[in-house]
């Protein structure tokens, strides 16, 4: 697989780089460390964000503002005329396949387009592919390693160790798995088919028990329901009377409004109706037996409650839990100040609150887990449906202001089962059943009182056709139920299957990723462990140590000895720049393991809080063993980009720039509406952009142009002829001014010309000292350095850039053989 270097970077119109029509071209070495320095606000981090927005798509910073502030209206430099941003990208196989170009545009319409100059068939996902943690990488992004929480650390650390699509496969699962019942709707379907299927197996009791009234069959099957339909025709069809209504029909048919004329007419018919009453009423509330089961899953529903209420005792008021979450949120933001120190009362504990907070948000949330069981186990049960079919019963004489059902129904919907209505419900349906009882007994005395007044004949054609009628109407009612609960049944089948799939697939990928991750973690120990030490140089081998919790992603960081104790925490214990340089060894341990796409790290002043020698600790290492050709370096080295502003670490830049091993840029410019450009390549440049502000009357935008280049051109000779400069110069840029500058040049002319060993000719000699020092002193420098006199003109500023060239010029000779200009090599030789 080929992996990528960045060898160039074109930007304009994106956030402070304006440059337009003339893009800020950075060109780095893939075999060197690249260092980009520039004072703050001179857009270096604009940089990053290009980089950031080409290869993610957003721009960090803006993300993280609120919708009001329209973040994303701030990606375009403001006063680019095209209002538009381009980050164009080049980037180098360490194969030798040919280079990939790919250009990024943020339109004036807002929208991110992406090409390839060089005609890659999948531009985007070739960014895609680059967006691995360890390759842009800011100080904040830098420092949360360490003081974030094991389980945030543990999700980037998966990034880092090429395990993110893992880590994110994971926690998709984790959440499908967590989330089924309520994102399927398993649990409300499951209490459906539970409740229907309850109510079927009553229908079921009531179709038998009418088919067993008319046949005198004890053995019917509600499987076979052609073969109860017939028999209770047959039964029917035995009756004189009803024959005329059965002839070529069904009981399903029958017209029992008839049947029940054709009764009436023959005699009592009033009593008829009142005994086909009493016998229906009989037949239901028979039906209606709460079993010793039922009366068992209302103490199970009860115990339930109970133990939700300790749980709710345990941990208090719910405003309580909503704190608690709010204390943690503090404790775990990277503004609080101690780990140790609580945000509500500010008292310092012994170790850090969050497993203690951690611990007490569980406890709610076990407590909130029975609850939500209790409620779903209130919408299944048997015994409330059965409570509230008693509470129906008119017979039974429960008014409606005092049926329980309807209120464990409504609350186990919208609230909170209480305890004390369960218990109630308990109550209630144990005097239901000795009422029912009771008045079972009531009716049968009816029945037998109102049966001796009848003709016997009568007392049984009328029971036989209540229960036919019975029987018709709970048929219809189970064959109309039937094909609605097999098919809730079969979706039930197919969603717990799938539940299980999930659940199964779950558990064995966590066990395989958490597996391979903790290989890969101890793939980089030891070299984690040995970057902290050259980091660390002469401070103490505390050892950090990477630790991944068994079945979870987070990810413990240790210390295995710190003075002598054990398995110590790196971020309560270690200070800012140890816990940096604990960071900066597991990022790079990981990056050089990682065998993905980009072979890259862009780093935006990730030592901005390491102390001093930590920081030339950090560049060293990169330079000698992990960057990409490394003499003694590591095979995996990777090519470093670092964006700096750090003026001690400017020094260590310089002093290694042109070396095989390091490249060095300097930004300059007037962001946001000026150029930005880069210090070693844009002295023409520098020139011609003051021309063409000064030849437009742009004053104020070309005189400052005119002083880059002058410093500039001054920075050459003296680099150029190795002029001797003061300590101050050397060791203080605040000290670079343009005097200084000139002072130096014009003392060691001086010096080497009393010693008869000035190489320039008397003319350049002449020229510099009577003409062109002085001109650009008395006419600039000085005026520049105490803000005195007038403003300068347009011209006065020209003829400055022509004295600039020549003083520059008396420090060159004439090659015969190309008749080029050079600068002399030193003062004292051509």
């Amino acid at each position: 697989m080929s992996r990528y270097f960045l060898v160039s970077a074109a930007i304009e119109g994106f956030r402070g780089i304006n440059n337009d029509g003339d893009p800020l071209v950075l060109k780095f070495r893939h075999d060197a460390v690249n260092s980009i320095h520039a004072p703050n606000g001179v857009g270096k981090s604009s940089i990053f964000e290009a980089l950031h927005f080409a290869l993610h798509g957003t721009v960090p910073r803006l993300e993280g503002m609120q919708d009001a502030e329209q973040g994303a209206s701030y990606i375009v430099n403001k006063f680019h005329p095209g209002q538009q941003a381009i980050v164009a990208l080049v980037f180098k196989s360490d194969d030798g396949t040919p280079d990939v170009s790919i250009t990024v545009t943020r339109t004036a319409a807002g929208e991110r387009v992406v090409t390839s100059p060089s005609g890659y068939a999948d531009p985007d996902r070739f960014l895609t592919d680059l967006c691995e943690d360890f390759v842009l990488v800011d100080y904040p992004r830098f420092a949360s390693l360490v003081d974030c929480s094991a389980l945030e650390r543990g999700r980037s650390f998966s990034s880092l160790i090429g395990m993110s699509r893992y880590s994110q496969l994971r926690q998709a699962l984790d959440g499908a798995k967590r989330n089924i019942n309520g994102d399927l709707g398993l649990s409300a379907l499951d209490t459906e088919v539970t409740a229907e299927n309850r109510s079927l197996r009553g229908i079921e009791q009531r179709v038998l028990s009418a088919h067993q009234e008319v046949t005198g069959m004890a053995d019917g099957r509600i499987t076979d329901a052609a073969a109860l339909k017939a028999q209770v025709t047959a039964g029917l069809a035995g009756i004189a009377l009803f024959m005329p209504l059965l002839a070529n029909s069904s009981v399903m048919d029958v017209d029992f409004d008839a049947a029940e004329k054709i009764v009436d007419q023959e005699e009592g018919g009033a009593a008829r109706k009142t005994l086909d009453g009493l016998n229906t009423a009989v037949t239901t509330l028979s039906g209606l037996q709460v079993s010793a089961a039922e009366f068992a899953e209302m103490d199970a529903l009860i115990t339930a409650a109970r133990a939700r209420d300790n749980a709710m005792r345990k941990v208090g008021a719910a405003s309580l839990h909503a704190l608690l979450k709010d204390a943690l949120a503090v404790v775990n933001s990277e503004d609080w100040h101690d780990p140790k120190v609580c945000p509500v009362c500010e008292k310092a504990g012994e170790g850090p609150l969050q497993d203690q907070l951690e611990a007490k948000i569980a406890l709610y949330d076990e407590a909130e887990q029975l609850d939500v069981e209790l409620k779903r186990q209130v919408q299944s049960a048997g015994c409330v449906g059965k409570l509230r079919q008693l509470e129906e019963q008119a017979r039974l004489g429960v008014a409606d202001v005092d049926r329980i059902a309807p209120v464990l129904t409504l609350a186990a919907f919208q609230s909170s089962v209480s305890t004390a209505d369960l218990e109630r419900a308990k109550e209630a349906l144990g005097a239901l059943e000795a009422k029912r009882v009771d008045v079972i007994a009531a009716v049968n005395a009816e029945i037998t009182e109102l049966q001796a007044s009848l003709p016997p004949s009568l007392v049984a054609v009328t029971r036989t056709l209540g229960q036919a009628k019975q029987f018709r109407d709970a048929m219809n009612e189970y064959e109309r139920a039937l094909p609605t609960l097999a098919a809730k049944q079969a979706k039930l089948a197919k969603l717990k299957r799938w539940k299980i799939f999930i659940t199964n697939v779950a558990g064995q990928f966590a066990t395989a990723e958490s597996t391979l991750a903790n290989v890969r973690i101890t793939d980089i120990q030891d070299s984690c462990q040995e970057l902290f030490g050259y980091l660390v140089r002469g401070g103490p081998d505390v050892r950090p140590t990477l630790n991944r919790a068994q079945n979870t992603e987070q990810v413990d960081l240790k210390l295995a000895d710190f003075f002598g104790l054990p398995n110590q925490s790196a971020r309560a214990l270690l200070s800012e720049s140890y816990r940096n340089a604990v960071a900066a060894s597991i990022f790079m341990a990981a990056a050089i393991r990682h065998k993905g796409v980009p072979r890259f790290m862009v780093l935006d002043d990730v030592t901005s809080s390491f102390d001093a020698g930590h920081q030339f600790s950090l560049m060293d290492t990169i330079r000698t063993k992990l960057r990409f050709g490394a003499a003694n370096g590591l095979p995996d080295g990777l090519q470093f980009i670092i964006l700096s502003h750090d003026t001690s670490l400017e020094k260590y830049f310089d002093r290694l720039n042109g070396t095989t091993e390091w490249k060095h840029q300097k930004l300059q410019g007037m962001p946001p509406r000026g150029r930005l450009m880069i210090a070693t390549q844009q002295a023409d440049r520098l020139k011609a952009q003051a021309e063409q502000y000064l030849n437009a009357g742009q004053i104020d935008i070309g005189e400052p142009f005119v002083r880059q280049y002058l410093e500039y051109k001054l920075s050459q000779i003296i680099t150029r002829l190795e002029i001797p400069v003061p300590p101050d110069y050397a060791t203080r840029g605040d000290k670079r001014t343009l005097s200084t500058y000139v002072d130096a040049i014009t003392t060691a002319v001086e010096l080497y010309q009393a010693a008869g060993r000035c190489v320039l000719s008397i003319q350049q000699i002449t020229d510099l000292q009577n003409h062109h020092v002085p001109s650009i002193m008395a006419n600039y420098v000085s005026h520049y350095e105490t803000g005195a006199g007038n403003p300068f003109n347009a011209y006065a500023l020209l003829g400055i850039l022509q004295s600039v060239d020549a003083l520059a010029d008396c420090f060159c000779w004439t090659d015969p053989a190309n008749q080029h200009r050079k600068y002399y090599r030193r003062l004292d030789r051509q």
